[in-house]
């Protein structure tokens, strides 16, 4: 967490905005005036922005203070959110602080509070202190001692969710400060599956960075399940690749861009290759079977389409496989082996360019699959992704 943006801070700016003045905000956040106008002017100071206009008739946010205290709410609401789903009947949105929620989430993210403490420079005692604080606040436990180590229970985990998310609101937040300053200096965030590393990725985020070249990017790659936890957790703003149907999850969005197909793909020397025409020929059943091969990993879309486009012709799926979800390590092996892999055409134009791998037939029955946007439900982009995502949007009508 932003260690300047305390909660109480910005529970007191909050109610300003809604209240229009620091003695109505005061009951509100049950501080005196004084404290509040203290808190507004510390936040203010922190942000190095003025968020209010302050007139005869009260406190009124100016176009700074509108939109930051929009994020503001939303990321309390996701305290609110917390209440509800780990104790409904317990009130501890507004008197969580933030250096409860830095100790939870570096509890989450090690494994134990020694080393927590050391990353969050505080006493192994102080940290302890705190946990208990948070515990008693909630009303239930949230960490289990296993041998050395400590495990969180599903409460923990839930509110770590929440926290996340109420972090990124708040870093939405600068960002958005520093766009309406002109500074477009802010946080892109993507992960990236296999159908979006080769071209369309990479073309939108080179034509965003031409004109926005002081942005912080970062790209993840790895597991759909671990791109979708970050995602839900407010570690990503988007998810790039195929789409997964159902949708696993209520609280993501899916913004279908086009299609893809997968197809078989060898090196062009290949003993298979040799006067193979892809738009003629096909793999017979029996050349198929023969074939040693790469695939993506099980329970992948890819993975499901390769074994029912096998079953179609008749074959069990391969005893052995080289399970492989790195698009790097899947052409070496191609280049270096007989084996055979199932990419969409788009992931290898450049090694087929160069006449390096060779299609094989057309692409697989039934393997056409949506590649586009996930996001999550609620998601308000900053300027900075938003133009990106509309971006990607124009990249994809142009495949």
């Amino acid at each position: 967490m932003v260690p300047e943006l305390k909660l109480r801070q910005l529970r007191a700016a909050l109610a300003v905005a809604q209240t229009g003045s620091a003695l109505r905000a005061a009951g509100e956040v049950k501080l005196s005036a004084p404290a509040v106008l203290g808190a507004l002017s510390t936040l203010e100071a922190a942000l190095g922005t003025v968020l209010f206009d302050r007139t005869s008739r009260g406190m009124v946010p100016n176009p700074v203070g509108s939109l930051f205290c929009r994020r503001i709410e939303s990321a309390l609401a996701h305290l609110r959110a917390a209440e509800d789903e780990i104790a409904p009947h317990r009130r501890f949105a507004g008197r969580v602080s933030h250096v409860h929620l830095r100790a939870l989430l570096m509890l989450l993210e090690t494994d134990g509070f020694s080393t927590a403490a050391r990353r969050l420079g505080l006493s192994q005692p102080a940290l302890h202190r705190t946990a208990r604080e948070l515990e008693a606040l909630v009303g239930c436990t949230l960490w289990r001692r296993q041998g050395r180590l400590i495990q969180p229970t599903p409460e923990a985990m839930r509110l770590g969710h929440r926290a996340g998310l109420l972090l990124s609101e708040l870093r939405m937040g600068l960002d958005e400060i520093g766009e309406l300053a002109g500074r477009m200096t802010g946080r892109l965030s993507a992960g990236a599956l296999p159908l979006a590393r080769s071209r369309w990725l990479p073309h939108a985020l080179a034509l965003t960075l031409a004109r926005y070249p002081m942005a912080d990017v970062s790209i993840m790659d790895g597991p759909y399940e671990e791109q979708l936890d970050a995602l839900l957790r407010g570690r990503l703003d988007v998810i790039l690749g195929a789409l997964r149907l159902p949708t696993p999850s209520p609280d993501i969005v899916q913004e279908p861009l086009f299609e893809d197909s997968l197809s078989i793909v060898v090196r062009a020397g290949h003993p298979l290759a040799p006067g193979f025409d892809s738009a003629r020929d096909k793999l017979t059943p029996a050349q198929l079977a023969g074939l040693s091969w790469i695939l993506p990993p099980r329970g992948t879309p890819a993975r499901d389409n390769f074994t029912a486009f096998m079953a179609a012709k008749g074959l069990a799926p391969p005893p052995r496989a080289v399970d492989c979800n790195s698009q790097v390590a899947v052409c070496a092996l191609l280049l270096e082996t007989d084996h055979a892999a199932i990419l969409s055409a788009r992931q290898v134009e450049y090694e087929l360019a160069q006449g390096r791998l060779k299609i094989m037939g057309p692409p697989l029955t039934g393997s056409a699959q949506p590649v586009g946007i996930t996001t999550r439900a609620g998601f308000r982009p900053t300027r900075l992704c938003a133009e990106f995502l509309d971006t990607l949007r124009a990249v994809a009508r142009g495949l």
